[in-house]
């Protein structure tokens, strides 16, 4: 609504003023909010008495899992039934720069400032989403699939 407008980087917001944007207190507002979420979720699995791991994770058997966290620790996981929540990450296209030019969809609220004008590369939701967000502030964007 517009009386949180002003938590989203909004100022000045009346039916006969143009408004002004703060992109910093906007991506401070939304990495707030995720931050929120995931905690929220962590905290339901927990009261239901659901293990969460945050690891990369192979079968060794059909009722063990190896499971390896980002510092190299393994621990062998078993069960009768597994839920593999496997997510997904965005990736740079193999071409020169795309590093150095590009932002993928997780880091566009670590930005320091409006990105201007965009080219967002893919048809998913979140592609689409991150373009209508980007053209709703009035950058200039565009969508490209194959």
């Amino acid at each position: 609504s517009m009386r949180d407008a002003a938590a989203f980087g909004w100022s000045g917001v009346k039916a006969s003023a143009w408004a002004q944007h703060d992109w910093k207190a906007l991506v401070g507002r939304v990495r707030d909010y995720i931050r929120s979420l995931n905690f929220g979720y962590r905290m339901r699995l927990q009261d239901d008495g659901v293990t969460y791991l945050n690891r990369r994770a192979r079968f060794v058997d059909a009722n063990t899992v190896a499971a390896t966290a980002d510092d190299g620790s393994t621990i062998n996981v078993r069960g009768k039934r597994f839920l593999i929540a496997t997510g997904g990450r965005p990736r740079y296209p193999q071409v020169p720069g795309a590093k150095e030019l590009c932002v993928t969809s997780d880091d566009l609220f670590t930005l320091p400032e409006n990105p201007g004008r965009t080219l967002v590369i893919g048809g998913s939701y979140v592609a689409l989403e991150c373009a209508g967000f980007l053209a709703s502030f009035g950058i200039d964007t565009s969508v490209m699939v194959r």
